[in-house]
């Protein structure tokens, strides 16, 4: 009898090891908290920097510049998130000269290559960056029974929607991080494909990568390490020669260039639907959040929208309450499925967070243009708006120096500009995330358009267009050739063209990369006929006007 309890209880111990290798190999019971215990799921808490008088507001946004959203877990390890200490210390071997110890204090600055900001504060909200790199959430999971620790890290809301503040030249402040502004210069894809590469090399030593480990962190513990050699290296090694021997990349679609992203491939890819990655080019240039409380529908066309609700109706100020920005919430809390590697039933349980950031985000404003405007033009520009413009892109309020959103129609249609992100959004698609565990809390649709988007914050957006194929509004409005190819990242900006810039003498602050409108879902055309009757002078005037929004 003896000998059979001690069978079994060996047969449960091998059990439990194999599941936490495996992860997610059961998703149908992800959220039964009894199969998570089997198959060895562990979790980061959900946790800020202590603020303990924060309001809602303040609460909100250092949620939206730190939060995890429950993202900081083995199955989000699964597709992308990283065992932090791991994949620090490989970037580290990769940009340290042979001979040389790695040190962790090196790190802002090889991430700040890929347009990560290490800020020292937070523009506009009169708060500090923490110390932390903007973008890179971490936070360390544990459990006893298997006996694990790893700090995971994961990309946040900053990562791309916290850009740099500009001086009176156009020039970056990358110390000064402005919440809910683009950050252009994000590259992701170079980042993740680098990182594969550190990982690739460090992984050839294991014993020399658990010595950078403790030489770049020396607080680690000894579970940790333990987990590192146990888990996550022998799991690591499967990936990596799966990959090798498929030729592949560590992801098996492209994020694209500086400041564009994939959404629509990321979510297919977490849906089990993306099949082949190498057709898929929904790529889109991230846009500002300033005034998004405004739009009925949520995505570049409007594929998201609160059930039961109007998919695009015009709306005012006024109907920004409380239910509509929780209802915008509960959509964005479904953005950590693709971006986060979160599963649909997970994400609910980040609508709570998701709230309170939407609850920030509504009263967030941009910075405002820091050059000289031309208040005479601004308003010939402004009537210019008002007839050529605001039917689909907003009635601004009549403030001189800085116009509010007062109405937004929520316009969707064509402008003949490039079709490959509508297309992007599949039949298929909509019933995977109709069926997942989210299907109650979205509406979810094929539109066949794009949805015109609030201008605020215009001046510090550029590229332009959904996929940022047009590099500044001068092109975009007809007053220069549109050009075929440009560079993108670290770069300044032209604040009388409203430009991506490169002035002569100038060091872009990250690594800049080459959008190509040449390829699959980069075309630059469309949006042409709406300046059509305009004259220069008066497109010029219209852009004076723009920079005051």
């Amino acid at each position: 009898m003896h000998h059979v309890r001690r069978k079994i209880a060996l047969t449960a111990a091998l059990l439990l090891l194999v599941s936490a290798l495996i992860g997610a190999a059961a998703f149908a019971f992800r959220r039964e908290a009894a199969w998570d215990f089997v198959r060895g799921y562990a979790a980061a808490p959900r946790a800020l920097p202590d603020a303990p008088s924060a309001g809602e507001i303040e609460r909100g946004a250092r949620l939206f510049a730190h939060g995890n959203f429950g993202a900081l877990n083995t199955d989000a390890m699964q597709s992308v998130a990283v065992p932090w200490k791991v994949a620090a210390a490989a970037l580290l071997r990769a940009h340290t000269a042979p001979g040389e110890p790695v040190s962790a204090e090196r790190l802002p600055t090889i991430l700040q290559q890929y347009g990560f900001l290490h800020p020292t504060s937070l523009a506009g909200l009169g708060s500090s960056g923490d110390g932390e790199v903007l973008g890179l959430v971490r936070g360390t999971a544990r459990r006893s029974v298997p006996p694990l620790e790893v700090e995971i890290a994961n990309t946040g809301c900053a990562a791309c929607h916290a850009g740099p503040a500009y001086d009176a030249q156009g020039r970056p402040r990358p110390q000064e991080a402005w919440l809910g502004s683009p950050n252009t210069s994000i590259h992701l894809q170079r980042y993740t494909e680098d990182l594969y590469a550190a990982l690739r090399a460090a992984m050839r030593d294991e014993t020399r990568l658990l010595a950078d480990i403790r030489k770049a962190y020396p607080q680690t513990t000894e579970r940790e390490l333990s987990t590192l050699k146990t888990f996550v290296f022998p799991v690591a090694r499967q990936r990596i020669a799966a990959l090798e021997k498929a030729g592949a990349g560590p992801l098996p679609f492209a994020n694209g260039p500086p400041g564009v992203t994939n959404g629509v491939a990321a979510l297919k890819l977490q849906t089990k639907g993306l099949g082949d990655g190498r057709l898929e080019h929904g790529h889109t240039a991230i846009p500002h959040l300033a005034d998004r409380g405004l739009r009925s529908a949520l995505l570049y066309d409007g594929a998201y929208a609160p059930p039961g609700a109007a998919r695009f109706r015009p709306l005012r100020e006024a109907d920004v309450t409380r239910e509509h920005s929780d209802q915008l919430a509960t959509i964005t809390a479904f953005f950590t499925v693709p971006t986060m590697g979160l599963s649909p039933g997970r994400a609910r349980a980040a609508i709570a967070d998701a709230q309170d950031v939407m609850a920030f985000l509504v009263r967030q404003r941009p910075q405002p243009y820091p050059g000289v405007i031309d208040p005479v033009a601004a308003a010939r520009g402004r009537m210019i708006y008002d007839g050529a413009c605001a039917n689909c892109h907003g009635v601004y309020d009549r403030a001189a120096a800085a116009p509010r959103l007062a109405a937004f129609p929520n316009w969707c249609g064509d402008v003949g500009t490039d079709p490959a992100r509508r297309e992007a959004i599949t039949a298929d698609l909509v019933r995977r995330i109709q069926r997942s565990a989210y299907s109650d809390l979205i509406s979810v649709a094929r539109t066949g358009c794009y949805a015109a988007p609030p201008l605020t914050g215009l001046w510090s957006s550029a590229p332009y267009l959904h996929n940022g194929s047009v590099p500044s509004l001068t092109q975009l409005m007809g007053l220069e050739p549109r050009a075929s190819r440009f560079r993108v990242g670290g770069h300044a900006l032209d604040l009388q063209r409203l430009a991506i810039a490169y002035p002569e003498g100038y060091r872009p602050w990250s690594k800049p990369g080459v959008i190509d409108t040449g390829q699959p879902g980069f075309g630059n055309s469309g949006h042409e006929a709406q300046f059509s009757g305009l004259t220069d002078a008066q497109k010029r005037d219209l852009i004076e006007f723009l920079k005051q929004l």
